[in-house]
């Protein structure tokens, strides 16, 4: 542990060393970029021509010099974290570091275009030093724009990846039916028992509520398709004409066998909905699932498996085309809307 925190310590002021040489070196460029303009240099000889002659003779005339000793010490700097690196083995190859850093290593070339880049090296530093609470630029405004813009590049970045990724992928899937093969064989089947098991409890529980709800409409269709089936009937047809007692025993035979068809029912659908007994209808939704997956429904699945896939892949690309960052309450007009993509 004090090792650890040896090594953030000299990595913390490596950081803060680097950054006021960097932040150093770019004014220097900056000053002595506008000092190369002929107006300003004219304006220095009126005013101040003592100030004017002494950064001639010590600093303009002299400035790459001076810009090659910061490149060293940049130079100096990259080479240690590299080798330091290599020893951690932070990288998988060790020639990984400078594509890394890319931005250090191009900055140190004194090219007028080219030094611009030592910037993103101290845009780089920003959120080391706030991790480790040496600054907090959180409540500044151009901390607050720049992380709002930033977001805004990222997301409009990753959902033009994301939705080329889509395309790409539902041309494979039109255009090739490996793709649903390989869902077929590799995705579904080996789910099937999970898939049965979950069908199997969906369709109980479906069940179970639609015969709550229409009991009552299913005991009147049954007794109306009883009293038909009385009726038409003959050897109780043959019983209610008997004279005196036959029709009162035709009634109460009626009545029985609606009694024994409605227990019948309660009870198979009651047994049909228990979890303890689902035996039945397991093997109903495992014959379906076999039957689904023959060869002689393959064209099928593959068509079903396709068509799933499509509509999901169209699904996913509409809610990535959602630019969330135009929700939030900045970039939302008078009335609350979003502007339009």
């Amino acid at each position: 542990m004090p090792t650890r925190s040896r090594r953030e310590l000299l990595g913390l002021l490596d950081d803060v060393v680097m950054l006021v040489l960097i932040v150093i070196n770019l004014t220097l460029i900056i000053v002595d970029w506008g000092f190369a303009s002929p107006f300003v240099q004219a304006q220095l000889q009126s005013h101040v021509p003592a100030l004017y002659a002494w950064y001639n003779q010590t600093i303009h005339q002299h400035f790459f010099l001076y810009d090659l000793i910061f490149v060293s010490i940049f130079l100096t700097e990259i080479l240690v974290r590299w080798g330091v690196a290599i020893y951690r083995q932070r990288y998988r190859r060790w020639f990984f570091y400078p594509f890394v850093h890319w931005y250090d290593v191009l900055g140190c070339i004194p090219v007028g275009s080219l030094r611009s880049l030592r910037l993103l090296r101290i845009v780089a530093m920003v959120p080391k030093l706030q991790r480790t609470g040496l600054i907090d630029l959180r409540d500044t405004a151009l901390y607050r724009t720049f992380d709002t813009y930033r977001d805004i590049v990222l997301e409009e970045i990753s959902d033009r990846v994301t939705v080329r990724i889509l395309d790409g992928l539902k041309t494979e899937v039109q255009s090739s039916h490996e793709v649903t093969t390989r869902i077929a064989e590799e995705v579904i089947a080996p789910q099937r028992k999970a898939l049965i098991e979950a069908v199997t409890h969906r369709l109980q529980e479906a069940t179970a509520v639609a015969y709550q709800t229409q009991q009552e409409n299913f005991h009147e269709y049954l007794n109306s398709v009883i009293e038909d089936a009385v009726r038409e009937n003959r050897e109780i047809g043959t019983l209610a004409s008997l004279p005196g007692v036959g029709r009162p025993v035709a009634d109460l035979l009626e009545s029985a066998i609606r009694d024994i068809v409605f227990t019948v029912v309660d009870q198979m659908v009651r047994d049909m909905c228990s979890l303890d007994n689902n035996q039945a209808l397991t093997q109903v939704t495992a014959a379906s699932a076999e039957a689904l997956m023959s060869p002689r429904y393959d064209h099928r699945l593959h068509r079903l498996s396709r068509s799933i896939v499509l509509q999901s892949l169209e699904v996913i690309k509409d809610h990535v085309q959602v630019r969330r960052w135009a929700e939030q309450e900045p970039f939302t007009d008078r009335s609350g809307n979003a502007p339009s993509s």
